[in-house]
């Protein structure tokens, strides 16, 4: 699991007069198996040849069908005594990787992962958590996001989710120091 998806590599190309320009014509990005290489030029974006001028960026894109993309969360019970460490499983697909480009260019989600972390539905969840009842909080967590895995809509990215995990129910001890 890398920790940015789908997006691999990215990198803006400036004029050919500055002085490190030899290394990107010495180490040109090139896309391997499963990776769409996306330019932009002019701000029109393309995944075949190269329109004629030269490309302000390119990057590479991953498109492998149902890519894991896991993430980590600790959720609370009501009373504020317990933690339940929980990591949820999707699999994701890159439809759209011109899609995926234009919204890390415009500031919309691109990075998958951080996108499906910040989910507020997560902080709602853990009012009805039940108190140390780890079936009851995987079925709570397959409840809220079987039906829509992602809170938002993250361009040319399909979303599924596969399972959630949930690890056995920490105590959480507070230290209170007296002055």
């Amino acid at each position: 699991m890398r920790n940015r998806y789908p997006i691999v590599r990215h990198r803006e190309l400036r004029p050919r007069c500055r002085w490190d320009a030899w290394r990107e014509r010495r180490s040109p990005l090139i896309a391997g198996t499963g990776q769409v290489l996306v330019h932009e030029t002019d701000g029109v974006y393309g995944t075949g040849p190269s329109v004629p001028g030269p490309a302000a960026a390119v990057t590479v894109v991953d498109v492998h069908h149902g890519a894991r993309v896991y993430v980590r969360r600790l959720l609370t019970t009501p009373g504020g005594h317990l933690e339940y460490p929980v990591t949820v499983l999707f699999r994701c697909t890159v439809v759209d990787p011109v899609a995926v480009v234009r919204a890390r260019r415009t500031g919309g989600p691109w990075d998958v992962r951080r996108a499906l972390a910040e989910d507020p539905r997560y902080r709602n969840l853990t009012r009805v958590l039940p108190e140390d009842d780890e079936n009851g909080v995987r079925e709570a967590l397959t409840a809220l996001l079987a039906p829509r895995p992602a809170h938002r809509d993250i361009p040319g990215v399909r979303v599924e989710f596969e399972r959630a995990d949930v690890e056995p129910a920490r105590q959480i001890i507070n230290y209170e120091t007296e002055a």
